[in-house]
């Protein structure tokens, strides 16, 4: 049975296997998607309890009621950042509703520092044998869109 992901971000999706870090592209830590973020928010892709905040804030997992582990880590290298743009709307512990408000950031900080790209990424961690993630749109996408099915 295939699951939708929906994105959290509001930008331009692509392949993780473009991701401009090689620990993502080569889906060393699970498979998913980046979108290039147009607007510096991320809302929850699906219901579920946060079970992790990052201490440098650009970080979130969420583990569904099915056990899917969807992580969302806003930028590459953006730890470097120590939580500077970005500001955390939930804590661990938390029950999320898909659509809520989890965190926003600056994009155009995530692009001035040359340390940090903005790459905004959607992990699906312990993925079952056989499983990957195909993207099932293109281009501009918006918050909360259906943009690919695990299968």
């Amino acid at each position: 049975m295939d699951i939708t992901l929906f994105s959290p971000y509001t930008g331009t999706i692509h392949p993780i296997t473009e991701a401009p870090d090689p620990v993502f592209a080569e889906k060393m830590l699970g498979d998913g998607f980046f979108v290039t973020p147009s607007v510096g928010e991320a809302m929850a892709p699906a219901d579920g309890e946060v079970t992790y905040v990052a201490p440098t804030k650009h970080g979130i997992r969420i583990t569904t009621a099915d056990g899917l582990k969807l992580t969302l880590h806003v930028g590459t290298e953006s730890g470097e950042l120590k939580g500077e743009g970005f500001t955390v709307f939930v804590s661990e512990g938390a029950k999320v509703r898909k659509g809520d408000k989890l965190l926003t950031f600056s994009p155009e900080l995530l692009r001035q520092n040359p340390k940090t790209t903005d790459a905004c990424i959607l992990l699906i961690e312990e993925m079952d044998d056989g499983q990957e993630v195909r993207l099932t749109a293109s281009g501009e996408v918006s918050a909360l869109a259906p943009v690919a099915e695990i299968g």
